[in-house]
């Protein structure tokens, strides 16, 4: 008999993955089978819609119509990849992947899973109209899935746990609400970056694919089988940290199978769960001609920055390993790691995590931890890991349970520790709590009714303090951390005086006179500091130092009026570096000249030319990537490079230099 096609093999044994249906779908039928009644299922659309519109109004700073405006550096990548897609290939243009970008074979890679991108084929794939403005539209859609996989989740728990009290419909509205507005996954809502796109898709995946598994499992159809596999194929595209949980459960599945002698019904799941990895394989391998690694050594970021460089240097040219797993866990699950301001929103970053052991980490940036980010969450999960290791017999919700915390090995051992990667402990914190919230209702009936109300206060609390602290984290960031402007971190701390003066009896921070152009050291998150006589404004919020305010016609800042003419020309000039720029009809490309021979160039810039036009240049010397000067038109950085100003630099005479008086720093002087 000649050997059988895998194809046909599977085929031929589905049987055994799927039988007896019938029988299974009856007594999954009796206990609701984790399948949401009606009225739970509008509660857990009202939940998720709540949330939805908080997110939304915080990312788009309460003007929900900005929901498609222009995204920043990063938020095209997706779109770029869409249509690399469906031109066949992988590779995506040098430009628009800047530092993120791999050379590899004399293309340019980039590292985020195509996942996301395969949801934009339809509109990104076909056209570049919708660039930079579909990534706060896949976050609520991620947010969205999230939600309404928890409360799923949450019926699907509830069958499981002895006892369980009937509860409320609401119920499960307040746990999609508490699964994403009082965990880290709310202050993705500070941008709309890729980064944290990728994030909640990863966490928002790997939640719905692991509860596919276990519908799967209740109910082991073939189409039950074939979601599951698909979703977590899609979850592991997304991200592998939070979205190997689905499949990573699938194949304990097949092994527990095998375990009970069921040979040809285990290798049918074995040979499922191994899908979503080959795919993920398959796509690295593609880009960096490696299953699994990625070669960081020759990104363009690395090769240009000498912190990153000595890391690698350190770990062997890599950033994962067991020396950064202290850190991390300290960190991560810290009970401290939050402060409180007294200026609003009253809460800010801890101080920065200390590295533990010998490990040389590539970045730590501002961290909080799942226990301040998600409390009311790890309370009701801590709960439910006992009951998962100690009460629960039958083991399906183990499964499940060990597959996302297995999935988050790589995020505890990465030598990058930053708020973001809470999000791949999301997954985690839910699935356990889930049963948590059952065995905390049943416990609760016996109790006196005061002590249920003093519990049901304690809750709210967590939960309000949770969302209050990211919404805080989330604001605060997008003033003064994550890709900020000048006027709107000005904006926000006079908004903040403002507030203090209204209701704290105007009491102001810390400023400080700076006449040698120096920072101080070991001063307190909110310090400001002047430099010369009102040249610039700085702040710090403990990490690093964010300009409030530049004196045009200062050291730091030129503002420039004057016309482009039909050839380039030179507008302002140093022994260092030149800025130049030169016209074509109504499109300026500006090029910023310096080192031996080395020029930035931007993309063409659209300027009237029916009068004069005016610029910024404007410098900040204490970036941490060291001297950075950029050309500025209409409120946006349009080219940079690493250089420094100095009193050699000229100014093309038929340009005109404005002064504009430091109102800001004026006014901080007052107050003093």
């Amino acid at each position: 008999m000649p050997p059988r096609s895998c194809a046909a093999f599977l085929s031929s044994n589905v049987f055994w993955v799927v039988a007896p249906v019938e029988d299974v779908r009856k007594s999954a039928d009796a206990t609701d089978g984790g399948r949401l009644t009606k009225n739970e299922r509008k509660w857990a659309r009202i939940g998720v819609l709540v949330a939805v519109f908080v997110f939304w109004l915080v990312a788009t700073c309460l003007q929900p119509w900005h929901l498609f405006d222009k995204g920043p550096y990063t938020t095209d990548f997706y779109d770029a990849q869409a249509r690399s897609l469906v031109h066949g290939h992988l590779d995506v243009p040098a430009n628009v992947a800047g530092i993120e970008g791999f050379e590899i074979d004399g293309r340019t890679q980039i590292y985020f899973g195509i996942g996301p991108a395969i949801m934009r084929l339809p509109l990104s794939g076909i056209s570049n109209v919708f660039d930079r403005r579909l990534s706060l539209l896949s976050e609520l859609l991620a947010l969205s899935v999230l939600g309404l996989a928890a409360a799923r989740l949450l019926k699907r728990a509830k069958s499981l746990v002895a006892n369980a009290p009937e509860g409320a419909a609401w119920w499960f509205g307040a746990f999609a609400v508490v699964a994403t507005l009082g965990t880290p996954l709310l202050y993705f809502s500070s941008r709309a970056l890729v980064y944290h796109e990728a994030e909640l898709w990863g966490a928002a995946a790997g939640l719905a694919g692991l509860d596919l598994v276990i519908r799967w499992w209740r109910v082991p159809t073939r189409r039950h089988l074939i979601e599951a596999v698909a979703l977590a194929t899609f979850a592991l595209s997304c991200r592998p940290s939070a979205g190997a949980g689905p499949a990573l459960a699938l194949g304990l599945f097949g092994l527990g199978i095998a375990w009970k002698g069921q040979w040809k019904r285990s290798l049918v799941v074995l040979v499922a769960a191994v899908i979503p990895f080959l795919g993920f394989a398959l796509v690295n391998w593609l880009r960096f001609r490696s299953v699994s690694d990625v070669p960081l050594p020759v990104q363009v970021f690395s090769k240009s920055n000498t912190v990153r460089q000595a890391a690698l240097a350190s770990n062997n040219g890599s950033l994962f390993g067991l020396k950064f797993v202290p850190t991390n866990v300290a960190r991560y699950f810290s009970p401290f790691a939050f402060q409180w301001d007294e200026f609003f929103p009253f809460v800010t970053w801890p101080a920065k995590a200390t590295v533990i052991g010998n490990a040389r980490f590539d970045a730590i940036d501002q961290t909080g931890s799942i226990l301040t980010s998600a409390p009311l969450l790890f309370v009701f999960g801590l709960v439910g890991a006992w009951w998962t290791i100690v009460r629960h017999k039958i083991r399906q919700w183990s499964v499940i349970a060990l597959s996302s915390i297995v999935a988050t090995t790589s995020t505890l051992t990465f030598g990058y520790l930053a708020h973001r990667y809470l999000a791949d402990l999301v997954p985690v914190v839910v699935v356990l709590a889930a049963p948590g919230v059952w065995i905390v209702a049943r416990t609760a009936k016996a109790w006196r009714q005061w002590i249920r109300r003093t519990v049901v206060v304690a809750m709210t609390l967590l939960f309000a303090f949770g969302f209050w602290n990211q919404l805080g984290l989330a604001i605060s960031t997008r003033a003064f951390s994550i890709l900020p402007s000048e006027s709107g971190a000005r904006s926000f701390v006079e908004l903040q005086y403002s507030i203090n003066d209204l209701f704290l009896g105007g009491t102001g921070p810390a400023v400080i006179v700076s006449q040698d152009g120096q920072f101080p050291s070991g001063v307190a998150p909110g310090t400001i500091v002047i430099m010369g006589h009102c040249d610039a404004v700085y702040r710090t919020d403990g990490y690093g130092w964010s300009p409030l305010e530049r004196r045009i016609g200062g050291p730091f800042a030129y503002r420039l009026s004057g016309f482009f003419g039909a050839g380039e020309q030179t507008i302002l000039s140093n022994p260092e570096w030149a800025v130049r720029a030169s016209r074509t009809e109504d499109l300026v490309v500006f090029r910023w000249d310096y080192g031996s021979g080395i020029v930035e160039e931007s993309a063409p810039v659209k300027m009237a030319n029916n009068g004069p036009s005016t610029i910024d240049i404007v410098f900040d010397p204490y970036t941490d990537f060291g001297h950075d000067g950029r050309v500025v038109v209409n409120g946006t950085s349009v080219v940079g490079a690493p250089v420094s100003n100095s009193s050699g630099s000229v100014v093309n005479p038929n340009w005109t230099e404005t002064e504009v008086p430091a109102s800001f720093c004026e006014k901080l002087q007052a107050r003093q």
